[in-house]
């Protein structure tokens, strides 16, 4: 039986077992005691950034935008025209899955039958039983899907500025792909891209509920040896080739007030501190400038100029970082200059103080809290912030240890090479 690592955090009472199985696969238990409810989720690292890469030949490999998204709806079809998502559904349990621009997930939550649906999570991605009709018709389904968003204004403004920040990269499109490209996948590119990412060793097994470690390891164990895996040779993945920012766009939509996201594009990030700690500083010094507990908020709130849609997105990833503050108005051009002028002078900012500071990291590590009582939720939070070398359970002791002097520091290496860009919805 492979060895079982485990981690402890006292501050809040949580624990982790980390394994490394033999064919590469990674299995992660928090155990939850006296929860009724048990979430499993496996993960491939393999999202809708990955259309081109080198392989393991040093052939360089490119597919169509949307390949990921397409692949994770593809591989709920079963042999003799079975539905996963039906079985799970048999066995008692809620099954689904995402996908996102590093990884898709497939995951379910039960009460019961835990064994049965953790054999068949594992099960019915292990293998590809699609063939040339059955992708004709996901074609149209999928291009059904790209035209319900397209209908969707706060999805066009998201993906809007993304466009802005990103042009002319796998960023800049729909996760899903465009009607045009999910046209060119084919059912060998499908499974050409099931045998690169979908190997054990680029995928991590998240088991979170009142179980027994050993027995979920042993039957995982059992599992993975019954399902014969072809090696292949790791890929290696190409970088986003960013072109300068498109400065402003606007489109025109049936909405009832016009909408607008600014968005500042990051660089590399330089600093020492690591990319979870830079996040959880990031949203710290923004929460503290324009979260709702800021007077700017307020001020802005009661005067009309924004409403509840205010919102403040932030992503730090090894290849992209972005900071998107959306909002809807009745005078986008001028709030997006205040909301530029207002970072420009972020060191003037009454808001940026000890007393806020220790506010927002209350606020922050509320939440954080608030999420270890949902299975559901801790599963997905999990998945999102794990790194080689980080975990959702290191937010208290970044917070515990972060300063006001160091998160200011942080969003200033931030915008100091950051581009900024607008992107704005107007009413027909």
């Amino acid at each position: 039986m492979s060895q079982i690592v485990k981690h402890q955090f006292p501050r809040i009472d949580e624990e982790i077992s980390y394994i490394h199985l033999e064919n590469g696969l990674r299995l992660i238990i928090i155990p939850k005691h006296g929860f009724k409810e048990t979430t499993c989720m496996l993960t491939s690292h393999f999202g809708s950034l990955d259309t081109t890469f080198t392989d393991a030949d040093g052939q360089v490999k490119k597919y169509p935008e949307g390949i990921a998204h397409f692949l994770e709806h593809k591989l709920f079809e079963l042999a003799n025209n079975k539905d996963a998502a039906i079985l799970f559904t048999n066995l008692g349990a809620d099954a689904n899955a995402y996908t996102g621009f590093d990884k898709t997930s497939f995951f379910f939550s039960t009460t019961e039958s835990i064994s049965e649906s953790l054999n068949l999570l594992q099960e019915f991605l292990s293998k590809t039983h699609f063939d040339e009709d059955s992708i004709q018709k996901e074609k149209e389904i999928i291009g059904q899907e790209i035209d319900m968003y397209q209908d969707e204004s706060d999805y066009r403004l998201y993906q809007g500025i993304l466009s802005n920040l990103y042009p002319e990269t796998p960023l800049a499109e729909d996760i899903a792909g465009t009607k045009e490209s999910i046209q060119q996948i084919t059912v060998e590119d499908l499974r050409e891209n099931h045998r690169y990412f979908y190997h054990p060793r680029n995928m991590t097994l998240l088991v979170v509920g009142d179980i027994d470690e050993d027995m979920i390891l042993q039957q995982v164990e059992q599992t993975q040896k019954r399902l014969k895996t072809d090696t292949v040779g790791l890929v290696t993945r190409e970088k986003l080739n960013t072109l300068p920012v498109l400065k402003t766009q606007s489109i025109r939509m049936d909405v009832a007030q016009p909408k607008l996201a600014v968005g500042y594009r990051g660089e590399e990030p330089t600093s020492d501190m690591s990319l979870l700690q830079q996040k959880i500083a990031l949203r710290l010094l923004f929460a503290m400038l324009l979260g709702w507990t800021s007077e700017t908020y307020q001020t802005w709130y009661e005067g009309g100029h924004i409403d509840d849609s205010f919102d403040i997105e932030i992503e730090v990833q090894p290849n992209f970082q972005f900071i998107i503050f959306s909002a809807d108005t009745l005078e986008p051009i001028a709030m997006s200059n205040k909301i530029r002028q207002l970072i420009k002078k972020l060191d003037k900012s009454s808001d940026i103080n000890e007393k806020h500071f220790e506010l927002v990291k209350k606020e922050l590590y509320g939440d954080f809290m608030r999420s270890l009582d949902s299975v559901n939720h801790l599963a997905s939070q999990f998945m999102t912030y794990l790194t080689d070398t980080e975990n959702y359970f290191d937010i208290p002791q970044i917070l515990e240890h972060l300063s006001l002097t160091d998160t200011v520091e942080i969003g200033k290496q931030f915008l100091a090479t950051a581009e900024v860009s607008d992107f704005t919805i107007f009413p027909k």
